[in-house]
C-alpha cells in the first residue's frame, strides 16, 4: 500500500497570491504580453504559451523564487511545455463533452422508441413526459460532470507541470490524492480562481489594463495559490511508478 502524502504545514497567503505579481519590477510588460496572448486563446494559438507561463510560475512559487515571474524570452520552451498541459486540459474537455452527447442521446431515447408506434395521444404525453424527464436528469448530471472537471483539473495540470509527463494529467488516483492531501490550500486555490474570475470580468475598470491582461493576472493568481501549495507540502508531488519522466 502506498503511504500517505505529508501534511501542509501552513495555509497560503491569499492576498499574496495578487501581489506577487506587483512584485517584480517588470510586471506590467508581462501582463501585457500575457494578454496579448490570452486575446489569441480565442483561436487557440495562445494557449499554449499562456499554459506554459503559467507552468513555469508555478513551479518558480513552490521553489520560493522571490520574483517568480518567467520572462518572455524562451517562447519556444514555453510552448512546447505548454502543449503537454493543453493536451491534459483538451482530452478532458472533450471526454466531458463525450459522455454530456451520450446524456443528451439517452434523453432522446423514449421518443425515438415511441417514434415508430402509430400515434396515440397517450403514448405522445408518455413520450414527451420521459424525454423531458430525460433531458433534466441529463443537465445534472452534465452540471455534476462539468463541476468535477472545475475542481479536479488543476490538480491534473499542476502534477503535469512538476513533473513534466503528460501521463501523470491522466493518473487520476495520484491527482485525487494531491487534492485530498491539500484539501484545505488546494480549496483556497480555488476560490482565488473564481475571484481571478472576477478580475477579467471588471478588467476594463481594473488600472485600466483591458479584460485581457486582468484574464491573465487571474491565471497568475491560481499560479501562485498552486505554487504556494507545493511550497507548503513539498512532498505533494509524487511520480505516479511506471511513468516515465
Amino acid at each position: 500500500m502506498a503511504s500517505a502524502l505529508p501534511a501542509p504545514t501552513g495555509t497560503l497567503d491569499f492576498g499574496r497570491c495578487f501581489t506577487v505579481v506587483t512584485e517584480d519590477p517588470e510586471w506590467v510588460k508581462k501582463v501585457l504580453i500575457g494578454g496579448l496572448f490570452t486575446a489569441l486563446c480565442s483561436i487557440l494559438v495562445g494557449v499554449p504559451f499562456v499554459l506554459g507561463y503559467f507552468a513555469r510560475t508555478t513551479r518558480n512559487v513552490a521553489e520560493g523564487m522571490a520574483r517568480p515571474l518567467p520572462d518572455w524570452d524562451d517562447l519556444g520552451g514555453l510552448f512546447s511545455e505548454g502543449l503537454r498541459l493543453t493536451a491534459v486540459y483538451l482530452l478532458h474537455v472533450l471526454g466531458v463533452m463525450a459522455v454530456m452527447a451520450a446524456l443528451g442521446c439517452l434523453a432522446m431515447l423514449p421518443v425515438m422508441a415511441l417514434g415508430g408506434l402509430r400515434p396515440h395521444e397517450d403514448a405522445a404525453q408518455a413520450a414527451g413526459a420521459l424525454t423531458g424527464l430525460g433531458m433534466f436528469a441529463a443537465y445534472g448530471l452534465t452540471m455534476l460532470l462539468s463541476l468535477a472537471l472545475a475542481v479536479y483539473l488543476p490538480a491534473a495540470l499542476v502534477r503535469v507541470a512538476m513533473l513534466g509527463s503528460v501521463a501523470e494529467g491522466f493518473a487520476w488516483r495520484q491527482n485525487v490524492e494531491f487534492i485530498r492531501g491539500n484539501l484545505g490550500n488546494y480549496a483556497l486555490s480555488l476560490v482565488v480562481g473564481i475571484v481571478g474570475g472576477l478580475m477579467a470580468q471588471l478588467g476594463v475598470l481594473l488600472c485600466c489594463v483591458g479584460v485581457f491582461p486582468a484574464a491573465f493576472w487571474g491565471y497568475l493568481a491560481v499560479a501562485a495559490a498552486l505554487g504556494q501549495t507545493l511550497q507548503l507540502n513539498p512532498g505533494a508531488i509524487v511520480r505516479t511508478p511506471g511513468v516515465a519522466s
